[in-house]
């Protein structure tokens, strides 16, 4: 049997089939194996939060943050900034599991913010 795969799978497999050192094909029929005997890792579960305080603030937020990412923690602003990323290991790092992000622009845009996990 053979598989024809997309160049950056093909190139993926066998980067982890190196670092495992093992062949491509061990590599595809331990997976397949595993697939089938109901032997992969279990995904991560991640609590569901309520949200609509965030939300809330989101749809009205306060204009001294105009132009600036927020880390909200319900209807209280956790952390501001221009920087996104920075934010979020912040606040990470402070034990919030999932900050909730969203930029706060002046124009009427639809909302785009949301947690990143």
């Amino acid at each position: 049997m053979s598989i024809h795969l997309r160049p950056e799978i093909e190139a993926g497999l066998r980067a982890k089939a190196a670092a495992l050192g093992v062949s491509v094909d061990a590599l595809i029929a331990n997976s397949v194996q595993a697939y089938l005997s109901g032997t992969l890792a279990a995904p991560r579960r991640v609590s569901s939060r309520e949200r609509s305080a965030e939300m809330a603030w989101a749809a009205n937020p306060d204009a001294r943050f105009i132009g600036k990412w927020v880390v909200l923690q319900g209807s209280q602003v956790a952390a501001s900034g221009p920087n996104p990323k920075q934010l979020y290991d912040e606040v990470r790092a402070r034990g919030d599991s999932s900050p909730f992000l969203i930029f706060v622009s002046d124009e009427e845009e639809p909302f785009a913010g949301g947690w990143i996990d």
